[in-house]
C-alpha cells in the first residue's frame, strides 16, 4: 500500500484522471463517427491507452486514501461536444479535435509533474506520461497523414497501451 497523500497531491492527481475520462469518453464519441476502419483501430489503441491511464490514477488515489472523481465534469461534456461536431466533417476534422485534446493532455501532464512528489512524481514521469506522449504521436501523425500524407492509415502494432 502507497503512502498517505497529502491533499494536493490527490488534488493533482484528479486533474489528471479527469482529462483522462475526458480522452476516453472523446474516443468513445469518435469512434462512432469514423468511417476507416483503419483509423478507428489507431483511435481505440489510443482510447484503451487513455482508460488504462484513467484505471492506475484511480487506484493509486484510492490506495493513497483518495477519493478519485467519477466523471470529467464540464470539460468532458465540452470535449464530447467537439469530437462529435467534428463528426460531421469527416474522419479529418475528427482527428484534428482529438490532437487538441492529446495537446492538451501533454501539456497537463508537464505541468503537473513539476508539483508532484515522490512516487507519484515516478509514476507520472515514468509511466503515465510517456504513455500520453506515445498517444499524443499516434494521433498527431494520424493527423500529418491525413493532411497530404498517405490515407487510409495503417495502425502501429508497435504502440503499447
Amino acid at each position: 500500500m502507497q503512502h498517505q497523500m497529502q491533499e494536493p497531491e490527490i488534488e493533482l492527481l484528479n486533474v489528471l484522471l479527469k482529462g483522462e475520462i475526458s480522452a476516453v469518453e472523446s474516443y468513445d464519441a469518435a469512434l462512432f463517427k469514423v468511417n476507416e476502419s483503419s483509423v478507428a483501430d489507431i483511435l481505440q489503441q489510443c482510447r484503451e491507452s487513455h482508460n488504462f491511464r484513467a484505471e492506475k490514477l484511480r487506484s493509486t488515489i484510492s490506495e493513497s486514501g483518495g477519493e478519485p472523481i467519477c466523471d470529467a465534469g464540464p470539460w468532458g461534456s465540452f470535449a464530447k461536444m467537439v469530437t462529435s461536431a467534428a463528426g460531421t466533417a469527416g474522419d479529418k476534422a475528427i482527428i484534428s479535435a482529438l490532437e487538441e485534446g492529446e495537446d492538451i493532455g501533454s501539456n497537463t501532464y508537464e505541468w503537473k509533474l513539476r508539483d508532484m512528489k515522490g512516487e507519484n512524481r515516478n509514476l507520472i514521469r515514468d509511466e503515465l506520461w510517456p504513455k500520453q506522449k506515445a498517444t499524443h504521436k499516434l494521433i498527431s501523425k494520424l493527423a500529418q497523414q491525413a493532411l497530404g500524407g498517405v490515407w487510409p492509415p495503417t495502425p502501429d502494432p508497435h504502440l503499447e497501451a
